[in-house]
């Protein structure tokens, strides 16, 4: 699970990077930002992610700890996300809301 969480966010930040590149005013902004050397950057990504697979065979505890806190963590963003869609599914919503499968009725 927590393998999962790390590879999902290094994709996501992957992504929220390469965005700013397909965007002409965002290329005009970043012109004075520091360069991007994507092959060091890249080695000392490979780097980094070789050594946060091998804490876990270092300190087995901090491993443990990490995927408590994701665990609950998560368990927090879906019940965010929970809020979220009813808070929008009731401003947005055109007559009557969406039967959810909780709402359904029971057939005996």
């Amino acid at each position: 699970m927590m393998w999962f969480l790390i590879k999902g966010s290094f994709w996501f930040s992957l992504v929220l990077i390469t965005l700013p590149f397909l965007d002409q005013s965002s290329r005009e902004t970043l012109e004075d930002a520091p360069p991007l050397e994507v092959g060091q950057s890249m080695a000392a990504a490979v780097e980094a992610i070789d050594d946060i697979r091998q804490i876990c065979v270092r300190k087995p505890e901090v491993c443990q700890t990490g995927s408590e806190t994701f665990a609950a963590l998560g368990s927090r963003a879906k019940e965010g996300a929970r809020i979220a869609y009813q808070f929008l599914d009731s401003k947005f919503a055109d007559g009557e809301p969406e039967l959810t499968t909780g709402s359904l009725p029971v057939d005996n």
